[in-house]
């Protein structure tokens, strides 16, 4: 099996621990603080819940975790004062900044446990995680809609190239594929949502390439921000649900599962897992992400984007990381998944044990984060 394949820089397909179900944690040990109106959970309380240690990383950064490298091994990186937030070495940002009191201890908020931390580091307690039999390839503009364009393509036509190698793919792995669209024809953002939601046990993939008026470079990929948060993508705060928040936690991993594979196959720059409120994130009632290949805009991508051949590394790695997140999935605290992943990536590690020591545990009170969150 290709390497690429086996390492799970998060471990989305890592259920493999054997230790005796311990009690949950009662609600009086998770003090809550708030911090400018948003609650946070002192990081110490974390580390004992998943029996981390505190670690020596990376200059700056406050780590903790079983170790930093080696099979099996996991670790959280962080700074005060920022959104940026690392789980083995995979770029997320927060909905919140992690803050540090005056003692010294670090915090972070208490969506963020429950809608990130938790959700890729025990993806087997997703409350309503659908087995996957249908993917949405969603292409994105397409007719008088170019997107994003430089001398040698439209993005429009690239997004394309992209979705008919990845569907190619995930119908030889057994996937029932839909395009939104397989023509340069225009299609409203809505009109996407409906073709998606007309599927049962299905995830949407919309795929994009990026554009800027820098020199910026590198993969990023987006799921719907979590209800009463906001983000530069999605800058004023929702406080009702929208229908793809129900599936906040699915969103995550998926997303964090085609990132990782990503990230780790092509060697692209990790611009991270961020949180939007693109139209077609708010509305999918399955599973949805939309993953930005590199920018147009760069000289560098521009040349690698326009050749079929990281065209087809690109739909790879999208392949590989929405079969990673069916097995993941399909998992069950106290199962062991089909496929098995193992190695290492310089700087990072990854395994099969995502939720080591903290299984049959449910993360309570200042949390709210079990096997039943959405």
């Amino acid at each position: 099996m290709p390497k690429y394949r086996t390492i799970l820089l998060i471990l989305l397909a890592s259920i493999l621990w054997t230790a005796m179900p311990t009690p949950a944690i009662a609600a009086s040990d998770w003090p809550e603080t708030s911090i400018d109106g948003v609650s946070y959970i002192k990081v110490e309380r974390l580390r004992a819940f998943y029996k981390f240690k505190n670690l020596q990383g990376d200059r700056g950064y406050y780590t903790i975790g079983s170790a930093l490298s080696g099979k099996g091994n996991r670790f959280l990186k962080m700074k005060a004062d920022s959104q940026t937030f690392y789980i083995n070495n995979v770029h997320f940002e927060l909905s919140h900044p992690v803050k540090r009191n005056a003692q010294g201890e670090y915090l972070i908020s208490k969506l963020d446990i429950v809608k990130v931390i938790d959700p890729v580091l025990r993806p087997q307690y997703i409350k309503n995680a659908e087995n996957v039999q249908t993917v949405i390839i969603d292409p994105g503009h397409g007719g008088h809609d170019a997107g994003a364009t430089n001398s040698a393509a439209h993005e429009a036509d690239l997004n394309l190239k992209v979705a008919k190698k990845l569907k190619a793919l995930l119908t030889r792995a057994g996937f029932k594929v839909v395009m939104t669209r397989e023509a340069d024809i225009f299609l409203t953002l809505q009109e996407r949502v409906n073709i998606a939601n007309k599927y049962e046990n299905a995830i949407f993939v919309s795929i994009h390439h990026n554009s800027s008026r820098g020199s910026s470079k590198g993969i990023e990929t987006f799921t719907l921000a979590p209800k009463g948060t906001t983000s530069p993508y999605a800058r004023t705060l929702r406080y009702q649900d929208l229908a793809g928040n129900s599936q906040d936690s699915t969103n995550i991993a998926l997303a964090t599962a085609v990132h990782s594979a990503a990230i780790l196959r092509t060697g692209a720059e990790d611009r991270g897992i961020k949180r939007a409120r693109f139209s077609v994130l708010c509305s999918p009632k399955h599973p949805a992400i939309l993953f930005e290949g590199g920018f147009m805009s760069n000289p560098e991508e521009a040349r690698l984007l326009n050749t079929d051949e990281y065209q087809q590394k690109l739909a790879e790695c999208i392949c590989v990381g929405i079969k990673n997140y069916k097995t993941a999935m399909g998992a069950k605290p106290g199962s062991v998944p089909a496929q098995s992943a193992s190695g290492t990536r310089s700087g990072s590690t990854s395994s099969r044990r995502i939720g080591t020591s903290t299984r049959g545990q449910t993360i309570r009170g200042g949390t709210s984060a079990s096997r039943t969150r959405p």
